[in-house]
C-alpha cells in the first residue's frame, strides 16, 4: 500500500493554530509570579547521546525496578541507576557504521519509544523496526521489520508486543520471539499531526485511537475489530481546523477507558460495548492521566484540566500556561507536574489547580515527553538528551 501523508510536528501545529486563531494578544503565556507551596531541586543529571536531534519526538524514559531505561533518537540506549544516575549498561543500535566524514556517526536508528516489561525492553524505530533487548545487559534478543514507522512506544501485554504505525497499521508480535501474529490496517489521513496513539492492552482487547478521529478496539488474539466509535468529525474551513487526530494513549480504568481527539471530545467509553459513558468537549492530542478519582488532561490549548472521571464534569481549569505545549502531567503527592517547550517544569495543586511551583531546567530546551515518577523523584528527559532526577519538597 502506498500512502501519501503530510506530517505536522505536534506542538508546532498547536502553536501555529493558536497564532492563527487571533490577531491580538500574545501567542503564548509569559510566566508570571506565583505563590509557591512546593520547591524542587535537581538530585542528579546525566546526558544520553544527542537527544531528539532537532526532530519532534515524545521519546521518554521507561522505569522499572529502580532502573531508568533511556535512549536518544540516533540509537544510544542506556540503563541508569535511579538512585544516583550512574550507568548500568550501554547499547548502540543502528545500521551502517560511521566512516570518516561520510556517515560519521553511523546510520541513525531513529528511535521513537522504549518500553520496559519484565526481563525485556522493547524499542520502536521510525525505520520500521521493533527491537527487543535484554533488560539486564542490553543485548539484542530479536529484531523485526514492520510495515511503517513506529511513532509511539510499543505496548506489551498478554504475551504480545503491539505497535501502532504511522502507515495506519497495527501489528502484533510475539513478545519472546518477535514472530508476527497479526496485522490490522486503518485508514490514514492525508494531513496529520506527527504521532500515533500508543495502544493499550486490556481484557483481551487492543485499544487505540486513529488519525481519522476514531477509538478502536481489536480482539487481541486475532486482530479482528470488536468495535469503533468516532470522537471527532473533520469540520472547518482550513485543513488545520479539520485535523481530528487521536495521538494520546487510552487511559483504561476498570471496564471504562478515556480518550480525547484533537478538535474533538474527551469521552469515557465502555470497554466491551463501546457505548459512551459520557462525552465532554475537550479537544486534546495528549493522553488523559489518572489523578485519584479524577482525570487530569492537557487540552490542545495547553490548559490543565481536572475532570470527574465518573461523569466528565470539569472541576477546575488552569489557563495560565496557554500554548506553552505542556506535556501530560505526572502525579506525585498533592501535585500535577508538567513540562513545557521552553524548558520549565510547572507544579499544579491537584485540589484547586493553582500554579504552586516552577523549575527551569535548561533555557529554551523543550521537554516533549511526559514527566515520569521513580519513587519519590521525578524523571525528565529534554530534547537535547539530558535526563534529570528531581525531588520536590512542600514548603
Amino acid at each position: 500500500m502506498m500512502v501519501f501523508k503530510r506530517w505536522i510536528g505536534a506542538f508546532a501545529a498547536v502553536a501555529f493554530l493558536a497564532a492563527c486563531s487571533s490577531t491580538e494578544g500574545p501567542s503564548y503565556a509569559e510566566l508570571t509570579n506565583i505563590a509557591p507551596e512546593v520547591s524542587a531541586s535537581i538530585v542528579w543529571e546525566t546526558k544520553v547521546g544527542s537527544g531528539t536531534e532537532g526532530h519532534y519526538s515524545r521519546l521518554r524514559p521507561a522505569i522499572q525496578d529502580d532502573v531508568i531505561y533511556a535512549a536518544d533518537r540516533h540509537g544510544l540506549v542506556v540503563a541508569i541507576n535511579a538512585a544516583n544516575g550512574n550507568r548500568v549498561w550501554t547499547q548502540r543500535l543502528g545500521g551502517r557504521t560511521g566512516i570518516m566524514n561520510r556517515w560519521f556517526r553511523g546510520e541513525s536508528a531513529r528511535i521513537s519509544g522504549i518500553t520496559a516489561a519484565g526481563s525485556m525492553l522493547f524499542i520502536g524505530s521510525e525505520n520500521g523496526k521493533v527491537i527487543a533487548l535484554n533488560a539486564d545487559d542490553g543485548e539484542v534478543i530479536w529484531e523485526q521489520t514492520v510495515p511503517g514507522e513506529v511513532l509511539a512506544a510499543p505496548t506489551v501485554g498478554e504475551g504480545r508486543v503491539v505497535s501502532h504505525l504511522g502507515s495506519g497499521y497495527v501489528v502484533s508480535l510475539a513478545a519472546r520471539t518477535g514472530e508476527h501474529q497479526w496485522t490490522h490496517e486503518e485508514e490514514v489521513s492525508l494531513l496529520s499531526l506527527r504521532g500515533t496513539s500508543q495502544p493499550a492492552i486490556s481484557s483481551g482487547g487492543v485499544i487505540f485511537g486513529t488519525a481519522t478521529g476514531k477509538a478502536v478496539v481489536l480482539l487481541s488474539e486475532t486482530g479482528q475489530i470488536a468495535w469503533e466509535e468516532r470522537l471527532a468529525t473533520p469540520s472547518g474551513s482550513t485543513e488545520l481546523e479539520r485535523l481530528v487526530d487521536i495521538d494520546g494513549a487510552p487511559l483504561v480504568l476498570g471496564g471504562t477507558f478515556y480518550m480525547s481527539a484533537f478538535n474533538g471530545e474527551l469521552v469515557g467509553l465502555d470497554l466491551r460495548s463501546g457505548e459512551a459513558v459520557w462525552k465532554q468537549n475537550h479537544g486534546a492530542w495528549r493522553a488523559p492521566v489518572q489523578a485519584g478519582n479524577r482525570i487530569a488532561l492537557v487540552n490542545q490549548d495547553s490548559h490543565m484540566l481536572s475532570i470527574d472521571r465518573n461523569n466528565g464534569i470539569e472541576l477546575w481549569r488552569n489557563t495560565d500556561l496557554f500554548n506553552r505545549s505542556l506535556t501530560e502531567p505526572a502525579v506525585l503527592s498533592s501535585y500535577l507536574i508538567s513540562g513545557d517547550r521552553f524548558g520549565y517544569l510547572h507544579w499544579f495543586n491537584r485540589t484547586n489547580g493553582r500554579l504552586v511551583g516552577r523549575l527551569e531546567l535548561d533555557e529554551d530546551v523543550a521537554i516533549q515527553g511526559a514527566v515520569q515518577v521513580a519513587g519519590d523523584n521525578l524523571i525528565v528527559q529534554d530534547a537535547r538528551g539530558k535526563i534529570y532526577a528531581i525531588s520536590q519538597q512542600a514548603r
